[in-house]
């Protein structure tokens, strides 16, 4: 089996070798990406999942600030410093506060969808990479197919013989280069609509923080 590859290798032209090259690097970093996001999104999650709880377990608000302190840095620690702010704010000023609360209220809630789509966006990195592998490492296979098929065409013209040792070189890197395009492919698919679940469902838990947040305030503030 090695001595085929080796051989079918040591056969490709510049063009082909080129784009089994692209496709391995291609695949790579796939699986690269995968893994990075990976570790990235479980952090994620953990902190998402912690961050719930200390919000929903602990009424207290100055208990609470230390909880998020100690927490590293997420975007819904962000979202908790941003709505304590406004928190400390309001009971420092309570005058002036009162009179402006609706706006700062607004305020607030238009500054965590910012922090959240912001938070998203980061998400979201890696994701236009996976999809364009996922697109195009398929063509690209299927380019060094044709490229393998007219090797083999040629093969037969020059050695004008229809012979397997003629044929096969050619057939066998039409083969490879269609393989390693579904090998790039699949998995570049498969984390790309995984991660997207993923990402959707972070998102909604951020939404959902922010509400439990200006809730949160809003009855402090009665």
């Amino acid at each position: 089996m090695n001595a085929i590859a080796q051989l079918v290798l040591s056969d490709l032209g510049p063009l082909a070798f080129s784009v089994l090259a692209l496709l391995f690097f291609s695949s790579i970093s796939v699986w690269i990406v995968f893994l990075l996001k990976t570790l990235s999104l479980i952090r994620g999650l953990y902190l998402q999942k912690k961050a719930i709880k200390l919000l929903e377990r602990i009424p207290r608000q100055e208990e609470l600030r230390l909880r998020f302190a100690a927490m590293p840095d997420n975007p819904l620690k962000d979202l908790f410093e941003t709505s304590d702010e406004l928190s400390n704010f309001l009971k420092s000023s309570p005058m002036a506060g009162h009179h402006r609360r609706g706006e700062l209220m607004e305020l607030l809630e238009r500054t965590m969808e910012a922090k959240i789509l912001m938070a998203e966006k980061g998400l979201q990195r890696g994701q236009a990479f996976l999809a364009t592998i996922s697109v195009t490492a398929p063509f690209l296979g299927l380019f060094g197919t044709v490229i393998g098929v007219i090797d083999t065409f040629q093969s037969i013209a020059e050695m004008n013989s229809v012979d397997l040792a003629v044929i096969s070189p050619g057939i066998a890197e039409a083969l490879i280069a269609t393989a390693a395009g579904l090998f790039a492919a699949i998995p570049a698919a498969l984390s790309y609509n995984l991660f997207r679940a993923l990402i959707r469902s972070m998102t909604e838990t951020m939404d959902y923080f922010a509400l439990q947040l200006l809730r949160r305030l809003q009855h402090s503030l009665l």
